[in-house]
């Protein structure tokens, strides 16, 4: 319980970031911003944000001529003041768990031939974990702190799921039910790494090809209004113009 309780001002639920609202945080955390400094700087800046755009807005509003203008004009500055922020955290929250999801499998793989190399369970973790970290990778910075969770006295089920949880990747609950599943039942880890990893693989081209059938319909819809008009004008230009220089001469004649 002491190490359980020791990791909490690490993960933001001390007094650092009591001012920060927990959804707030949560979408910080899964953004890639877990400490409390930059929760509290990231909540002074959108609250900044959001002053910004009312005074913008009420600004923009006074050359009106109606009152009520600077009002309205302000409310709406506000709002977008308080979306824009959001907006930018939720790209960036679905552009990192992309790139988990993607480093993924490689990680699978050198825990794989870590383990394979009769290295344990927790240093096969930490020695994968220092080689991901070389390429400053967003699954190297959850694969850290799952370490130092385990390394506290959790349970690796927990902390992957934990992970699972902060970032929105299902993959890492499935990770550690694995790890669950293997040491109860004493089969081995690297064979079931393995069987982890080429379903990881498989699941990954099936949302590639996927991508790609919704790809194909979505462009016949550009394809159909860019085209169209080209076409129409090449077909029926050339019989418009035939058809006013026929009517050019007849009125002549």
């Amino acid at each position: 319980m002491k190490a359980i309780a020791a990791i909490r001002p690490w993960r933001g639920e001390e007094s650092g970031t009591r001012m920060v609202p927990r959804a707030y945080a949560e979408l910080l955390e899964a953004a890639g911003d877990s400490t409390p400094a930059a929760q509290v700087s990231w909540v002074l800046l959108h609250v900044l944000v959001v002053l910004g755009g009312a005074f913008a807005g009420a600004w923009f509003g006074l050359g009106g001529e109606r009152e009520v203008a600077p009002l309205v004009f302000g409310a709406l500055g506000a709002a977008l003041g308080w979306w824009l922020p959001l907006s930018w955290l939720e790209g960036r929250r679905a552009r990192r768990r992309a790139e988990i999801v993607a480093d993924l499998p490689v990680m699978l793989d050198l825990l794989q031939l870590s383990l394979q190399g009769g290295a344990s369970l927790g240093a096969a973790w930490s020695t994968t974990a220092t080689h991901m970290d070389s390429r400053v990778s967003a699954l190297a910075q959850e694969m850290r702190r799952v370490d130092l969770e385990v390394s506290l006295g959790g349970a690796w089920s927990a902390a992957l799921e934990s992970a699972s949880s902060r970032t929105g990747v299902d993959e890492f609950r499935a990770l550690g039910q694995m790890l669950e599943q293997t040491e109860r039942f004493g089969t081995e880890l690297a064979r079931m790494v393995a069987v982890q990893c080429d379903s990881l693989r498989h699941a990954e081209l099936q949302d590639l090809e996927e991508r790609a059938h919704e790809a194909s319909v979505k462009m016949l819809f550009p394809l159909t209004a860019l085209l169209l008009p080209a076409t129409l004008l090449v077909i029926v230009g050339p019989l418009l113009i035939m058809l006013f220089d026929a009517l050019r001469q007849a009125t002549a004649d």
